[in-house]
């Protein structure tokens, strides 16, 4: 079966906002040499140039940033979505800063990207250390999927979903990944779009490239698969069994 591969990076082939690591980087190398690649992820371009060698950056055919709203190949811009933030939806997002019960707030705490916006109640000026201590508070309180249902319900033309240890990303509905399963698939009839990420679950940034599988499924010929994982790790043993 001709297969097409398009991959998540934070928590997928890297640690959460750290370089790969290199015998992922091997590994990967030699897997782009023999498959076609696409990467997927919220960052913007410049978070991917620190995470992704720039070896990798050169094979893959295709580089989806920010959700989906912005696509590089061979280092140009091929297309890029816009979005303005409602300004009561930045007023509900300071507020939300203002009275959060986490107490570290580092700064950098909005993030406009293209076509989205990104929000941290810790701060994207965290270290790894407070980045590791809010992700595991997260994890007790659930700060990010309440802040999530919040903006959906008083914005219903918006979408939020958990990415990463740290953030929300938001923007309008539709302009999410699954533009990027989208566009490959157009473009590629005859070839199966394999998905790996870590947020393949409802309300993770992951999500609608899963919904967008299933959508599609009963026309899909060749059948695309969305495979999810815990960690780079998890895509490492995925990888050496594709062979």
């Amino acid at each position: 079966m001709k297969r097409i591969y398009i991959f998540d990076i934070d928590g997928t082939i890297t640690p959460p906002r750290l370089p790969m690591a290199g015998e992922m980087e091997e590994l990967f190398t030699d897997f782009c040499k023999g498959h076609r690649v696409f990467l997927a992820t919220g960052n913007d371009i410049e978070k991917v140039e620190e995470q992704v060698p720039p070896a990798i950056r050169n094979l893959v055919e295709g580089i989806f940033t920010c959700s989906g709203n912005k696509l590089f190949q061979n280092e140009k811009i091929i297309y890029e979505n816009e979005f303005d933030p409602p300004r009561e939806l930045i007023r509900l997002l300071e507020d939300w800063l203002k009275y959060s019960s986490y107490p570290t707030k580092t700064g950098h705490h909005l993030e406009v990207r293209s076509g989205m916006l990104n929000f941290s109640t810790v701060g994207r000026n965290c270290s790894q250390a407070q980045r590791e201590d809010y992700y595991h508070w997260d994890g007790e309180i659930g700060e990010r999927k309440i802040l999530r249902e919040k903006i959906i319900h008083m914005f219903p033309v918006l979408d939020c979903a958990i990415g990463g240890q740290i953030s929300v990303d938001i923007y309008p509905r539709g302009m999410d990944k699954s533009q990027a399963y989208s566009w490959v698939k157009d473009k590629n009839l005859e070839y199966g779009i394999v998905f790996c990420g870590d947020r393949l679950q409802p309300g993770g940034n992951d999500y609608p490239f899963f919904r967008a599988i299933s959508k599609n499924h009963d026309r899909c010929r060749p059948l695309d698969l969305a495979v999810p994982v815990n960690g780079w790790e998890d895509t490492k043993r995925f990888l050496l069994n594709c062979g």
